[in-house]
């Protein structure tokens, strides 16, 4: 059966009559135009998935069905076992290319000479701001190491606020608390306002309208500053600086995210992006009410929350702040600051024998109090540490790896019933901190064989308690042992071995203590210099109470050694260095203390003189009025 091909003319030429290879030619020609356009096609539509995914990452939308209650960061990401972002594994090495030079042609925008802002606070490299809620830690960014402070945060947040813009009109709300310590960051912010939106709308982001802000304030109660989102910012520096401070020292901050998400859900069914900033220096009273609620409600609305606060001290529930009294002294006052747990996870032990280790009680912990932190989280905000008032800091790189756990509290308790270790450390942290455990005195007066008997016998009553209480911590960690090298994350195993190592040295110097004491008691020793009046029991080398004791101290010493081992430069290492510095035996040594009698003083003569110079003290003390203390802020 034979085709007729049909007739084309094209300026009297029929395609009939060409030659072979003319034809040919033509139909190659019309194949390769149409591979070119489908590959054209292709790549856009590759592009466009690719931006797609990026913008779904750098946007982070936690929006969710009212129906999913489900609030919380898996465990694998807060299992800190892997330092790779959650966006690495969106796209193949062509995606991140894109996303790479995507973010160079923002950043570079956003650099420009027309939006430089004040100071010349440069901005955060790429890798910290594509990364920061996706890397693990990254709900944490320390400004104050970075010496941005709460200028550098401001302007970070402003940084936020344009990558809002690039996505949608915005509705910013700014929740300043009230309390006394916190005048003078809201007087900076104030300061800083003008010139951070002035910036904002120089970018010409989304039309009219698109960016508009709301002020509230909180303290014992909530306080709404504007009635409606303002487009002019100038309405609302004046109501900034005239906030009144709360004297009540409450800050019910979780309340006051609460009553926001309901007052400015509306703005959400407007299409509007909403980002709420939190102004303080300390933790909150209501987060045992309203954490959990607050986290849901911020989620169920994709209502992202910003914190600018301070750090946690490592393992303290109270930070510092310095305050100013009307006769011009300043004093570090403590305030409800921490801890950056849910739960403590470290022994509130003190250091027995060596030099002063007050600074070690004032160590940061490179992370915001825990509430706060995760609520930032969990919302996929950030918390800015604008300050850390804290004698000891490390590397934010280095803390990085040690994320405290962020997930739900009724996870973060499954997962201590789960493991034996994690719950001894739990227990045992929580109970030196509601029974404090003593530390016996090192020094004894012994002008005299009767007062330096007495002296010990009454030191040996807090010694024993001593041994009472760090045996029953050592025995409840031990009872978590086994589950030790079941734990994956470095926080967790820093803190058990810390704990562990800790107890055990304590409790090998409260066993040499009580031998030393025993043994003195029942052949004293004799001064070997005329004028000595006192002996003090200091730490040795030797270990002189029994094999036991022995294989205590090399345990301990196993698990201080491991944490300096894997954990450098951070709070555990540095805490277990102080430990092992201070050997855990003792020696007797005699000594003159100028504060006590002479040698030889009798009892009777020690009990004269201390008449008299009491009586001497009345006659020569001039009567002054007593200065009345000072009235301690509440913060």
């Amino acid at each position: 059966m034979s085709v007729s091909l049909p007739r084309l003319h094209l300026a009297g030429f029929s395609l009939r009559e060409a030659p072979g290879w003319v034809v040919s030619l033509g139909i190659h020609a019309v194949a390769l135009i149409a591979l070119l356009a489908f590959k054209i096609h292709a790549d856009a539509r590759e592009e466009a998935s690719i931006l797609s995914a990026m913008q779904d990452i750098e946007s982070e939308q936690f929006l969710e069905s009212t129906a999913d209650d489900a609030v919380g960061t898996s465990e694998t990401v807060t299992s800190l076992t892997s330092a790779g972002s959650a966006s690495a594994a969106v796209g193949s090495n062509s995606a991140e290319q894109v996303q790479q030079e995507v973010q160079q042609k923002v950043d570079q925008e956003f650099k420009s000479p027309d939006v430089k802002l004040v100071d010349d606070v440069g901005q955060p490299s790429e890798g910290e701001l594509t990364g920061s809620v996706d890397l693990p830690g990254g709900s944490v960014e320390n400004m104050a190491q970075g010496n941005g402070g709460v200028e550098g945060a401001i302007d970070r947040l402003a940084w936020e606020i344009t990558q809002s813009l690039r996505q949608g009109k915005t509705t910013v709300i700014w929740l300043f608390d009230q309390s006394l310590s916190l005048k003078e960051r809201r007087d900076t912010i104030a300061d800083r306002f003008e010139n951070v939106y002035r910036q904002l709308e120089s970018l010409d982001q989304g039309g009219e309208g698109a960016l508009q802000t709301a002020v509230a304030t909180y303290g014992e109660k909530f306080t709404l500053l504007t009635d409606k989102p303002v487009d002019n910012v100038k309405s609302v520096i004046p109501k900034v600086r005239s906030i009144p401070d709360d004297p009540s020292g409450k800050e019910n901050v979780f309340a006051a995210v609460n009553t926001l998400v309901t007052r400015f859900r509306s703005e959400r069914a407007k299409k509007r992006n909403v980002m709420i900033f939190i102004i303080t220096d300390e933790k909150g009273d209501d987060a045992e009410a309203y954490l959990e609620e607050t986290i849901k409600n911020c989620r169920r609305t994709g209502i992202k929350v910003y914190t600018v606060g301070n750090a946690a001290l490592f393992g303290r529930e109270k930070g510092y702040v310095k305050w100013k009294y009307p006769d011009g002294s300043v004093d570090d006052e403590p305030v409800d600051a921490g801890p950056e747990t849910v739960e403590p996870e470290a022994l509130a032990l003190g250091f027995w024998g060596g030099a002063n280790t007050e600074h070690l009680t004032r160590m940061s912990s490179g992370y915001g109090p825990y509430g706060l932190t995760r609520l930032c989280k969990e919302t996929g905000g950030l918390f800015f540490i604008a300050h850390e008032e804290a004698r000891e800091k490390f590397s934010p790189a280095v803390m990085r790896t040690y994320q405290p756990d962020y997930r739900p509290i009724r996870d973060y308790q499954a997962s201590l019933q789960k493991n034996k270790a994690k719950m001894g450390l739990v227990m045992s942290a929580k109970q030196t901190k509601i029974e404090s455990v003593p530390l016996p005195r090192l020094g004894f007066r012994a002008y005299n064989d009767n007062i330096f008997r007495e002296e010990m016998t009454e030191a040996q009553k807090p010694a024993a308690e001593l041994t009472h209480k760090i045996g029953l911590i050592v025995d409840v960690l031990g009872q978590g042992e086994k589950d030790r090298d079941k734990i994956s994350e470095p926080r967790w195993r820093a803190a058990y071995d810390l704990a562990a190592g800790r107890a055990l040295a304590i409790k090998v110097r409260a066993l040499g203590y009580n031998q030393m004491l025993a043994d003195m008691k029942g052949q004293p020793k004799n001064f070997q210099k005329k004028d000595s009046n006192e002996w003090r029991i200091t730490p040795s080398k030797t270990i002189n109470a029994g094999q036991a004791v022995k294989k205590l101290e090399r345990q301990a010493t196993m698990y201080l050694q491991r944490v300096m081992d894997e954990h450098p430069d951070t709070p555990w290492a540095r805490l277990a260095e102080r430990e092992l510095a201070i050997p855990m035996g003792w020696e007797w040594q005699e000594g003159n203390n100028a504060s006590y009698f002479p040698a030889n003083t009798t009892p009777d003569e020690a009990r004269r003189q201390i008449r008299l110079a009491e009586e001497q003290a009345r006659q020569t003390t001039p009567k002054r009025p007593t200065a009345p203390p000072k009235e301690r802020p509440k913060l």
